[in-house]
């Protein structure tokens, strides 16, 4: 790998799962790659299609055959990064072909040229590399990349593991003792104190408070309970998920 083929290396492995085998006439047998998943990987590298890359209008010839088969090829081009940077491609098809029933055609030849010209374009800068190089011939070399392919997808899928909160140090539980007091001075009611324990146990919760603490903490509630007319237990703050 190089500077120079950095690009053609980050677009020319293909999960074997967008890939289809054909077989045509006489016998030639192949690996065709889902245009769908050409499309996604120059948007995975560039963008959205019309943004960071796209598709020039496209050129159709139609062009008599013989036995009155007519062909259609299409050439076109693929621009990257910015428009004056492209690759050209050309694919073709049957408008009207002959088997052994005599003369069809083929209302979908024109698209199908198309999508031909298109990924014959894609091709040039390293869409899809190791199909079109036939190392799809190699079965040990689709298992691998297939393997590869999965536990990328497995890894995606998985849900991201988040850190643990980081517990906070005595000196900052102490400030935080400071500022429940300054709370509680403004607590004239056994519900508002009630408010404090529920808001106070989810901060010492999340910032990892130590038991010790969280102790010293319940003990400045109680008391600020206990100044009112008819006191109260501390059972609210006993059974708040922090003591269990």
């Amino acid at each position: 790998m190089s500077d120079k083929t950095a690009l053609w290396d980050r677009l020319g492995r293909t999960d074997p799962a967008h890939t289809k085998k054909f077989k045509r006439a006489g016998g030639f047998e192949g690996t065709a790659i889902k245009p769908m998943w050409s499309y996604r990987m120059m948007t995975e590298e560039f963008g959205p299609c019309g943004k960071g890359w796209g598709i020039n209008q496209p050129k159709f010839d139609v062009v008599p055959a013989t036995e009155g088969e007519i062909l259609v090829y299409c050439t076109v081009s693929v621009w990257y990064e910015t428009h004056d940077q492209m690759a050209f491609g050309v694919g073709g098809d049957k408008v009207v072909g002959k088997n052994k029933f005599g003369l069809s055609t083929d209302d979908e030849a024109f698209k199908k040229a198309y999508t031909d010209a298109v990924t014959n374009a894609l091709k040039m800068i390293g869409v899809g590399a190791d199909v079109h190089m036939g190392m799809f011939d190699d079965s040990k070399y689709v298992n691998a990349v297939a393997k590869e392919f999965d536990e990328g997808k497995k890894a995606a899928a998985a849900p991201a593991k988040q850190d643990a909160p980081k517990a906070i140090t005595a000196a900052d539980q102490k400030r935080q003792l400071e500022a429940i007091n300054d709370d509680l001075l403004d607590a004239h009611s056994e519900v508002g104190v009630k408010r404090l324990v529920d808001i106070w146990a989810t901060i010492a919760e999340r910032d990892g408070w130590s038991s010790e603490y969280w102790n010293e903490a319940r003990r400045r509630f109680a008391a600020k309970r206990a100044s009112f007319d008819k006191p109260v237990t501390d059972a609210e703050a006993l059974q708040h998920p922090m003591n269990a």
